[in-house]
């Protein structure tokens, strides 16, 4: 896609599994990535692998939920690889507790991982965006949750509808310097943690049977499925698009199945 061979890219929540599909679309297309993540051994990985198709990529362990972690992280990144052009806020957490359950810590980190991070992350990298001159591109990974609530997810769906206001506020607030701001909602996408829950499940073939119900296609998405959708919006074929929020769900959101 055009636009993106040779740019800095950052991707937080890199070494989850739509994480680490991103950022080997990105290089892919040409991008040096900064592979982020809280753990140590899932941000080696990811970059391990954009390294093994030829791709340039350095890893980065940070709590993005910590404003002052954030600066060091933008701060290696212009050292190490050069001024970033694309951000790519990818992380997050859920508690999978309902009204009754949730503590206040509970909420707190939800809120602070899933929503203060893409703000802390978003003002640092447009700092350093507008202070080089040049354009940027920040793709937010949000979920169907910020249209519509489940369950047990109380905190989540919370975070979720607040991204998709802090993405048009960003976008809206940074269009003057030339960077646009978008957002990706996914729904049901098979992962290294659908696969846990599958194998922890009483009956497993009908939680997959349930899950795949729920989507017009009839099946769960995969991580490079969203990868492309966020390589686009990252792209300069999106340079008309911005305070946008692009749902990828398979049909989830189009009418209820289960």
């Amino acid at each position: 896609m055009r636009g993106i061979e040779g740019k800095v890219a950052v991707v937080t929540g890199g070494g989850g599994g739509i994480g680490t599909a991103i950022c080997l679309r990105l290089a892919e297309e040409g991008a040096q990535l900064t592979v982020a993540d809280s753990n140590q051994s899932r941000a080696e990985e990811a970059a391990k692998q954009v390294r093994a198709r030829s791709g340039v990529a350095i890893d980065a362990v940070v709590d993005v939920a910590d404003p002052e972690a954030v600066e060091q992280l933008f701060s290696r990144t212009e050292n190490d690889l050069s001024t970033p052009s694309i951000l790519v806020n990818c992380v997050g957490v859920s508690e999978g507790l309902n009204v009754f359950e949730t503590s206040p810590d509970d909420w707190n980190r939800t809120l602070a991982v899933n929503v203060g991070s893409y703000f802390y992350c978003a003002q640092a990298f447009s700092k350093r965006v507008r202070a080089a001159a040049t354009t940027g591109a920040i793709v937010n990974v949000s979920s169907t949750n910020a249209f519509y609530a489940e369950p047990d997810a109380i905190a989540y769906t919370a975070s979720k509808g607040a991204v998709e206001a802090l993405t048009k506020g960003l976008a809206l607030e940074l269009a003057p310097f030339g960077i646009r701001v978008n957002a990706v909602c996914p729904g049901m996408i098979r992962t290294a943690i659908t696969d846990r829950m599958l194998e922890q499940a009483e009956n497993p073939e009908e939680m997959l049977a349930t899950w795949n119900r729920a989507s017009s296609l009839g099946r769960m998405g995969e991580p490079h499925e969203i990868a492309a959708v966020v390589a686009f919006l990252a792209s300069d074929e999106a340079s008309f698009v911005t305070g946008s929020s692009f749902v990828a769900d398979g049909g989830l959101s189009s009418g209820w199945l289960f």
